[in-house]
This record gives C-alpha cells, sequence and structure tokens, in this order.
C-alpha cells in the first residue's frame, strides 16, 4: 500500500514525516536533497521505519540515499553536440553547483571532445545574480546549447536537454530521463526478498548510498529522430558500451582547466567518491563554478546542505 503528499517544502517536511509515519508508512522516500536533514532526524527517532533521501551528500548510518548517474547520460548528449556544433562552441546552462552536476558538466564537455576534439563548451548558471542573456550565445556563434533537464508539465518552453536555436525556432535534439519509478520498484523488492538487511549486515557503520545509472535502467537518453542516422548509431553504441561496463566516461587520462592532470592513469577510473565530490572543470570548458556569493538567495539553501 502506498500514500504521497504533494506540496511539501523544507519548511514543512517535518510535518509531513510524521504524518507519513503516523500512516503506518514502513518505507519512505523523501525526494529532494533540501529534505535531508529532516528525514536524517526522523530516521533517528524511528529506527523501525526505512527512510531513503535523493541526494547524494551523506555519511549518516540512520538513513540511505539514492540518486541517479546523471553523469552517463550527459555524456551521451556532449557526443552529439560535438557531431552536432558546425563551429565546434557548444553553450551548456547548469542550474546548481552541487554534488553530481559538476561530474555531469565535465561528462557532457569530455562527450563532446570525444567525437569532436575541437569542441568548447561555454558553461553559464541560471542561479547567479547576474545570469548571462540569451544573446550571450547568439553574440558568440554558439546555436547548440545543453539546457535544464526537462520543462514543467503543462508549459510550452522548449528550451530544455540539448537544443538547437536558430532564431526565434528550437529543434530538441536530445534529453535525459530518469527512470525514478525502476528504482522504486528495485528498492520496495529489496525489502520485501531480505537484501535491505544484508546491506544492513555489511557495514553498520557508514551510510549506504544507492547510485544507479544506465545499466539498470534508470537513466537513459531520449534523441530526436531527426538526427543523422550516423549519431543516432553513436549513442546507441555508447549506450551499451556503458551499460555492459565496458567504458566509463571517467576513465583515462584526464586533464582539467589550465592543463592540469586529474587523472594520470590511462587504464583508471575515478572512483564514485571522486566523481561526486568534483571541485574541477574539464580542460575544454569555458567558465567557473560560481562562488557561493554569486548566488541567488533561493539557490543557497540548497547548495549550503
Amino acid at each position: 500500500i502506498t500514500s504521497y503528499y504533494e506540496n511539501v517544502t523544507q519548511e514543512n517536511i517535518a510535518e509531513y514525516l510524521q504524518k507519513a509515519i503516523d500512516a503506518g508508512n514502513d518505507l519512505i522516500f523523501t525526494t529532494s536533497p533540501i529534505f535531508l536533514r529532516e528525514s536524517l532526524k526522523a530516521a533517528i527517532d524511528h529506527p523501525e521505519v526505512k527512510i531513503l533521501n535523493c541526494s547524494l551528500n551523506t555519511s549518516y548510518k540512520h538513513i540511505r540515499t539514492y540518486y541517479a548517474r546523471m553523469h552517463e547520460a550527459k555524456f551521451l548528449m556532449g557526443a552529439v553536440a560535438g557531431a552536432m556544433a558546425d563551429n565546434d562552441r557548444i553553450g551548456y546552462v547548469a542550474d546548481y553547483p552541487i554534488y553530481g552536476n559538476i561530474a555531469g558538466i565535465n561528462a557532457f564537455a569530455l562527450g563532446a571532445q570525444m567525437v569532436n576534439p575541437r569542441a568548447t563548451v561555454y558553461l553559464e548558471w541560471s542561479r547567479r545574480t547576474h545570469p548571462i542573456p540569451q544573446s550571450f550565445f547568439t553574440e558568440h556563434g554558439i546555436s547548440i546549447i545543453c539546457g535544464k533537464d526537462s520543462t514543467a508539465p503543462g508549459m510550452y518552453d522548449q528550451q530544455f536537454g540539448l537544443y538547437r536555436r536558430d532564431g526565434d525556432a528550437i529543434w530538441n535534439m536530445a534529453m535525459p530521463v530518469r527512470n525514478w519509478g525502476r528504482f522504486y520498484e528495485h528498492m520496495i523488492r529489496n525489502v520485501m526478498n531480505g537484501s535491505w538487511k544484508l546491506d544492513d549486515e555489511k557495514d553498520t557503520t557508514k551510510g549506504l548510498n544507492y547510485w544507479w545509472g544506465m545499466s539498470t535502467g534508470v537513466v537513459d537518453v531520449i534523441v530526436s529522430r531527426s538526427l543523422p542516422l550516423g549519431t543516432k548509431r553513436l549513442v546507441d553504441l555508447l549506450r551499451e558500451t556503458i551499460c555492459r561496463r565496458d567504458f566509463d566516461p571517467f576513465r583515462g587520462v584526464l586533464y582539467a582547466q589550465g592543463g592540469v592532470c586529474v587523472q594520470p592513469e590511462e587504464h583508471e577510473a575515478l572512483t564514485p567518491e571522486q566523481i561526486i565530490t568534483m571541485d574541477w572543470l574539464a580542460e575544454n570548458v569555458i567558465g567557473e563554478i560560481p562562488p557561493f556569493d554569486t548566488l541567488i538567495d533561493a539557490a543557497k539553501p540548497l547548495v549550503t546542505i
């Protein structure tokens, strides 16, 4: 039996968590990082309830977290962008400088660079106090842009995913997909078949983080039917190799801005911890990770957490 609660905010999450517990729910998913602290408090007060928070940055044994390996999808989208950029210039609009998002930017840049060694990614942030105007990309001859992952239901806004802008016309070329239902189904089965308890017994001193990607069906990429056939075949090939774990976007020698080598070993891959906590940008990215004081006030609570 399932229950769901809508219109939950950082201010009332504690109230809704208590409602969910009082209603008899013994497995609870809180679906935003801003709910982490109250979720942890509830988990400590109610050890009989299993609580998972959608975030990447906890190490508390009382609560588990979950997130999607979105950098795998962004790598594929970067490959499409690199193949389709006529002048080697690509735009990227990020939102929050938080765990996971930096890896997405770098994976996108590496995907573009793999297909087109001359590709450069112009990075901007929508949550800065002075975000760049759309004219910036136009003035720099940038027509292919990676924007927000999706558009809000009921809103006619095509500036999402990977898109090409030609005047007022927009062509959506690719977009990432999170299949959260697949994750929830897996987790519920784990609880019902005893796997949850086995995970507990492995190590009772650390937090457990479920970080699933393309190989589990939690993450995927949808591409336009109008893409060139060769580009679509490239996406299919990259997806298959990532799913089989034959290819890792962060395997091999890697360079950050300024020519700094962050991964010197040709056959080594970055660890999950190194990917999640990235604080550098790939060498072909033009831009910066914004300082905290340059963000709008509405973004600061999430970034703080």
